[in-house]
C-alpha cells in the first residue's frame, strides 16, 4: 500500500498529494471480489502485510471494519498505531493518538488507495474493475480452462500502464500483470486461498511483485483474517470517532522523511 508507515516514518507524513493523485499504482496490492449485496452488510477483518525490499522485511497490521451506511473504520496497530476514518462522501481523517493530531482530507479514492478491499466493494470482481479505471478490454483467450483478458488504458490522467493481463478461473481473478508504456512487467499479483463469508468471495491470500528499473524487486504478501460477516465482539470498533480535542495538521506539509 502507497499509505503506509515503516519503521519510525509516521503514516500522516506520507500522506501527500503525490500520494492521493498518483495512487493508481498502489490500487490493484489486493483485491476483496464481493458482489454489491455486502454493500447491505457490515464486515470486519484483520489485515497482516509483509513486504520484503533489499533483504529487510516490514510489517503492518490493521484491523479494518466496513458499516453498512459506507464508513469505514481502520485501526494500524503495528509498527504504528493509527486510525482511519472514511464516509461515503469521501471525507477522511487520520490519527494518530500518540501524539494526539489528526489529519483531514476530502477525497473520495483516498479510502480506496489505502485499502483496495473498498476498491472492490462493487462491480464485476472478474476485470478487477479495471473498465471503470479508463481501461478497455481488447482481447481474450482460453489456455488451460483458463480465461486471459488483455486491457488497455484509455483516458488515465497518467497513463503508467501500457496494458493488464488478467486471468481468471471460474470469474475469480487469479494472476495479473502490469505493463509500463515500453512494454515490460512492472508489477504481477497473484490472488489465492478464496474463501466464502455469508455474501463474500474473498482471495484471502494476496502477493505482488513489483520490479525496479534497477533490476531489483519488492515482494509483497498480505494475508486477510478473522473474517467477520456477524457476531462481532464488543470491542468492533464500527463507531469509532476520532477524539473531538485532537490538534488538526495540514496534509500536505512536506516534512523531512517523508515520502
Amino acid at each position: 500500500m502507497t499509505v503506509s508507515s515503516c519503521g519510525s516514518k509516521p503514516l500522516i507524513n506520507t500522506l501527500t498529494k503525490r500520494t492521493v493523485r498518483h495512487g493508481l499504482l498502489s490500487l490493484f496490492f489486493s483485491v476483496a471480489l464481493l458482489n454489491t449485496a455486502v454493500a447491505q452488510q457490515r464486515i470486519s477483518m484483520n489485515i497482516t502485510t509483509r513486504q520484503a525490499y533489499k533483504g529487510k522485511m516490514l510489517r503492518m497490521e490493521r484491523e479494518l471494519y466496513y458499516n453498512s451506511n459506507g464508513t469505514v473504520v481502520v485501526h494500524y496497530t503495528r509498527p504504528e498505531e493509527y486510525y482511519v476514518t472514511s464516509n461515503k462522501v469521501g471525507e477522511l481523517s487520520v490519527y494518530q493518538p500518540k501524539v494526539g493530531e489528526v489529519m483531514m482530507m476530502y477525497d473520495k479514492e483516498a479510502i480506496n488507495q489505502m485499502e483496495t478491499f473498498m476498491f472492490f466493494l462493487t462491480g464485476d470482481c472478474s476485470d478487477l474493475n479495471l473498465t471503470k479505471l479508463g481501461f478497455i478490454r481488447k482481447g481474450s483467450k482460453k489456455e488451460n480452462g483458463r480465461l486471459v483478458t488483455t486491457y488497455e488504458p484509455t483516458s488515465l490522467e497518467d497513463k503508467h500502464f501500457s496494458k493488464v493481463v488478467v486471468v481468471t478461473e471460474n470469474r475469480r481473478p487469479i494472476y495479473s500483470a502490469f505493463y509500463d508504456t515500453g512494454g515490460k512487467v512492472v508489477k504481477k499479483c497473484y490472488y489465492a486461498q478464496y474463501q466464502e463469508y455469508a455474501l463474500v468471495t474473498f482471495p484471502t491470500k494476496i502477493t505482488q511483485i513489483s520490479y525496479g528499473d534497477a533490476g531489483d524487486s519488492i515482494v509483497r504478501r498480505e494475508e486477510y483474517t478473522n473474517i467477520k460477516t456477524s457476531d462481532f465482539g464488543s470491542n468492533a470498533l464500527f463507531n469509532y470517532t476520532i477524539p473531538a480535542n485532537a490538534r488538526r495538521v495540514d496534509p500536505f506539509k512536506s516534512s523531512k522523511g517523508s515520502l
